[in-house]
């Protein structure tokens, strides 16, 4: 190769060395455990610890400022806790994401302040709400206990025993057959139901205080990042909910971390 077209060659590689983010290569990996580091690995350490989820990707288009800011974040979490519901998959976009200051991160929460947007979605499946059914308690003297969840295409069925206080004390069956509806953009509630109660001359106010226990199913309300959700979408076996607008990858900062335990927890 002559001189001048080595040369040319030389300089077209470090010319694109300069125009390819620094970013670009920065991946952090962790199983397990998330040591002391950055901000960034503040923000994924908040996410596991809060949610116990199995898997987390995060992308951040760059590391938080001091102030806590940072333009664009992506998490994509797999089997997080959330409100006592294990989902099989949720995903989020934000942008223009203002957290509370890093300095106090050491002592107090990450909480996100302010943002511009957030765009999300996630799979919840049939057989994580009725184990999150299972393992819940729906009041006190008055209580739901055996209540299952079955998913139709576009419809909900569930049945479940009510143990009521009325003149002496009723284990009530309840069949419902309703729908899901959003409220408030962040809960999933029992909407539009039918009853079929096993007893006569059961009062009204009962059954209304029975549904009541049992809302909402979801409660979002409670992610670190305040989602908002516009569409739900079911068939036997899974609910989808969606945003407006759905997340999108993008290229930066690459935190992954993985549950260093093999079995999964209920």
């Amino acid at each position: 190769m002559k001189t001048s077209a080595r040369l040319f060659v030389l300089a077209l590689i470090s010319l694109l060395f300069l125009v390819i983010p620094s970013w670009a290569a920065e991946l952090y990996e962790y199983e397990g455990m998330i040591p002391e580091g950055s901000p960034g690995a503040r923000i994924l350490r908040e996410f596991v610890d809060g949610m116990d989820p199995l898997e987390v990707e995060m992308i951040l288009s760059q590391e938080p400022d001091a102030s806590g800011h940072v333009n664009r974040i992506f998490m994509n979490l797999r089997r997080p806790l959330i409100g006592g519901v294990r989902l099989d998959n949720i995903s989020f976009e934000a942008l223009d994401v203002h957290f509370n200051p890093v300095r106090e991160w050491a002592s107090n929460p990450v909480e996100v302040q302010d943002m511009l947007a957030v765009y999300a979605q996630g799979t919840l499946l049939e057989d994580d709400i009725n184990n999150s059914l299972r393992n819940r308690e729906f009041g006190g003297d008055e209580h739901w206990h055996d209540l299952a969840l079955d998913f139709r295409s576009s419809s909900i069925y569930a049945k479940g025993y009510y143990l009521a206080k009325f003149i002496f004390r009723l284990d009530i069956l309840i069949e419902i057959s309703g729908e899901l509806s959003i409220v408030r953009k962040q809960q999933i509630w029992l909407d539009n139901y039918n009853l079929r109660v096993n007893r006569v001359n059961v009062p009204e106010n009962i059954t209304d205080r029975a549904i009541s226990k049992i809302q909402p199913i979801l409660d979002l309300s409670r992610f670190i990042f305040p989602l908002e959700l516009n569409s739900i979408e079911m068939d036997e076996n899974k609910i989808q909910l969606r945003s407006r607008y759905l997340p999108q990858r993008f290229e930066g900062i690459t935190y992954h971390y993985i549950r260093k335990e093999v079995e999964e927890k209920p």
